[in-house]
């Protein structure tokens, strides 16, 4: 009976998130990479872009995967708890895969601040 509305607001609601974190993580982003990659701007532009297409992929992926559902969608109140339930799984994929992130460039930093150290003889 509602499962129009699921559909509309499952995805207005997911499309907000994405977009408002691409800008949210896109900015921070460009101060974070170039302190990883000194001296490299080509480089930074091209890790920056990257993971901006990597991250709307990802997220729109995610959300069209999870879509379809199979409970029941008789009520308001099954609506908000299958928005809810699907929306909080995804913030918690991309919350993950955030980390996962800046777990790696943090070891390319210091892979990067090792190979620039010399050698103590």
């Amino acid at each position: 009976m509602y499962l129009a509305h699921y559909y509309i607001v499952y995805s207005v609601l997911c499309m907000a998130l994405i977009v408002f974190l691409a800008v949210v993580l896109h900015r921070a982003g460009n101060h974070f990479l170039p302190d990883t990659f000194p001296g490299h701007p080509e480089l930074v532009r091209g890790v920056s872009h990257m993971l901006y297409i990597g991250f709307y992929l990802v997220s729109f992926g995610y959300v069209t995967l999870t879509m379809q559902t199979f409970m029941p969608m008789d009520t308001i109140a099954q609506v908000a708890y299958v928005i809810t339930y699907k929306a909080g799984s995804f913030l918690l994929l991309l919350g993950c895969l955030h980390f996962f992130n800046l777990f790696l460039l943090l070891l390319v930093r210091r892979r990067g601040a090792a190979l620039a150290t010399p050698a103590a003889s």
